[in-house]
């Protein structure tokens, strides 16, 4: 979707600053980094990695800058150390704000506080400023929707990753973004050849193999008690529905905040004759999900990932992206509100009926973020790898 032509505040131009005779231009990232989340993470990664093919210098503001340092080969700093990214701020050519979703107050008033008081920063020091490829809101304070506002109106370029975001922020600024979508579409993962149908056996085996579902959950105030133990009722029942073992492959995307839940929520699963139930590492979410035949999750990236290595997907709705991602491929959900009434045989007929889908305009729509980069940094568009 092509934004209409912009004014002010989105000068959608390449920076002034520096105007790139360096050959090596440097970039200043601020996102949900260093926390351990493994979606987070995983844009970083691909972000990392196209901007390092072009020998652009890459710092990140992070919450643990010696990890991140290690694992993406760049310089970091803490993310709350003033001085610190003014020093960073002060030798950039652009300052990067994303991707993720960063402006909203679902999880309290400070992060738009933290993420717009950035960008206001990076103004001051005439830093230009890619506000890139993030889900805007919910926001429902004034005065978050006053700080994204003004936040954004700082930026050069504004490009968000779905039709929703696009909304509030020609809302909150009266000017269109560009519609792009989420950078982990372009993650090289190994894509498996066929999805494994719900209860029926695995061809040239002496044994069936387990039927493997991946479960994604995160802590959110709707999630109580009772619709946890609806979830696990709902899929000890869909074990039983089975002609083949069943296991449960439990998925912490985030590692302090998954795992404990996680781990409350296998209890409700046992006991169950026909399953078992595992704990993924967090540092094997991403190969886990490939080796799973089914991904029932409400983390947004777990259906990503699901997506990109042909698993079977089906979402628990807690925030708009993910049934915009839903109904972006006609695919099936429950809401958190409303797994009271969820139906394992509904579930047990979704999988097996479930269809391969096809992922090439998401992938285009991804690439569009880092050709806004090219631009900004002044890359030659046949330089640009993904």
């Amino acid at each position: 979707m092509k934004s209409k032509p912009r004014k002010s505040p989105f000068r959608n131009k390449s920076p002034k600053k520096g105007e790139h005779s360096n050959l090596h231009p440097h970039v200043v990232i601020s996102g949900y980094y260093g926390f351990d989340n493994l979606g987070d993470e995983l844009i970083l990664r691909v972000l990392v990695d196209e901007l390092k093919s072009h020998q652009v210098k890459v710092t990140v503001l992070s919450q643990n800058p010696k990890k991140t340092a290690l694992e993406y080969g760049v310089d970091a700093v803490k993310r709350t150390s003033f001085i610190d990214i003014v020093d960073a701020l002060a030798q950039a050519n652009l300052f990067i704000s994303g991707g993720g979703g960063l402006f909203q107050d679902a999880t309290g008033p400070m992060s738009a506080i933290y993420y717009g008081g950035l960008i206001h920063l990076a103004r001051f020091f005439e830093v230009p400023v890619c506000f890139w490829a993030q889900g805007v809101g919910p926001l429902k304070s004034e005065f978050a929707r006053k700080m994204t506002s003004s936040a954004l109106r700082k930026c050069e370029v504004v490009t968000v990753r779905d039709e929703g975001s696009a909304a509030l922020v020609e809302v909150l600024t009266g000017e269109e973004p560009e519609i792009t979508a989420d950078p982990v579409w372009l993650l090289n993962v190994p894509r498996k050849k066929s999805a494994v149908k719900a209860g029926r056996r695995k061809k040239d085996t002496p044994q069936a193999s387990p039927w493997r579902v991946g479960i994604s959950l995160r802590p959110w105030p709707e999630l109580n008690d009772e619709r946890l133990q609806s979830l696990a009722d709902c899929l000890k029942q869909l074990a039983c529905q089975q002609e083949r073992p069943v296991e449960f492959v439990l998925l912490p995307f985030q590692k302090q905040e998954d795992t404990h839940l996680l781990e409350g929520f296998a209890k409700r699963l046992t006991p169950c004759p026909n399953a078992s139930t595992v704990m993924a590492s967090p540092e094997t979410v991403l190969e886990t999900v490939g080796e799973c035949d089914a991904i029932i999750g409400m983390r947004f990236h777990s259906l990503i990932l699901g997506l990109l290595q042909n698993v079977p997907i089906y979402g628990l709705v807690y925030d708009p992206k993910v049934a915009a991602l839903l109904d972006m491929f006609n695919l099936q959900g429950a809401r958190i509100a409303e797994l009271e009434q969820i139906d394992a045989l509904k579930i047990h007929e979704y999988f097996n009926s479930y269809s391969s889908v096809d992922l090439r305009p998401m992938k285009q729509q991804s690439r569009r973020n880092f050709r806004i980069l090219k631009r900004l940094l002044a890359i030659p568009e046949a330089e640009l790898v993904l």
